[in-house]
């Protein structure tokens, strides 16, 4: 047996996509996000290739700016003073082409759970398209996330087992553990502290785990210190 496989995109990610083309109309795209509790929807040409991401916050911006009653005109003048109209702009969009976002964060499916984690919490995204070749084939949302924290006590068990006996791990670590709502408690004793954290690296990669709970000591605390 072989170490257990990291949990990639495509292990979690939602296959069937609800997209839309460029030119859907502003009213389109409102009734595709309520009718399937979306809050962002891609933007497709006709071979599947993303083109840009309409979100909630691209749609409010023509709620934000309903008051403007200059409209295009406003619009055209604050790009002449330089001024930042982005929002403004897309509360004039009337179609995917002219709300969406074209600078889109993506993943794709051979991508690790970990990397695209830190991803969407560096830049507080709640998902991600998934591009393969330039075509969506899926969005990983947040909460896609935590799929591999539904594994049970039982099957990460087995794979604390497998870790424990790979080449690599110490061949006289003289160790039990036990799994318990994914934490996994392991006591015992290495022969040197240095083989004690690859150990607890190598458990705490496994997905699904938890925390480490160690309570391994090195039965020969100091083995450079002797004559």
């Amino acid at each position: 047996m072989g170490l257990p496989r990291p949990s990639s995109v495509a292990d979690v990610m939602t296959r069937e996509v609800v997209s839309i083309g460029p030119q859907a109309s502003y009213t389109e795209i409102v009734h595709a996000m309520l009718a399937h509790d979306i809050s962002c929807l891609p933007v497709v040409a006709a071979d599947g290739v993303l083109l840009g991401m309409v979100t909630e916050a691209d749609l409010s911006a023509k709620e934000a700016f309903r008051a403007n009653a200059g409209g295009r005109a406003r619009l055209f003048a604050d790009r002449l003073r330089g001024r930042d109209t982005t929002w403004a702009a897309k509360s004039q969009g009337r179609v995917a082409a002219d709300l969406m976002s074209t600078d889109v964060e993506t993943a794709t499916p051979d991508d690790d759970l970990d990397t695209v984690a830190r991803l969407m919490l560096a830049r507080r995204h709640k998902r991600l398209p998934v591009l393969d070749e330039g075509r969506v084939v899926g969005i990983v949302a947040s909460h896609d996330l935590l799929r591999p924290f539904e594994r049970g006590d039982t099957e990460l068990t087995v794979d604390v087992e497998i870790v424990l006996s790979l080449p690599g791990m110490p061949s006289d670590l003289d160790a039990s553990f036990q799994v318990d709502h994914g934490v996994v408690r392991i006591w015992g004793s290495a022969r040197v502290p240095s083989e004690i954290t690859p150990v607890i690296s190598a458990i705490a990669r496994i997905p699904g785990v938890v925390a480490v709970d160690s309570q391994l000591f090195a039965r020969d605390p100091n083995p450079t210190g002797r004559l």
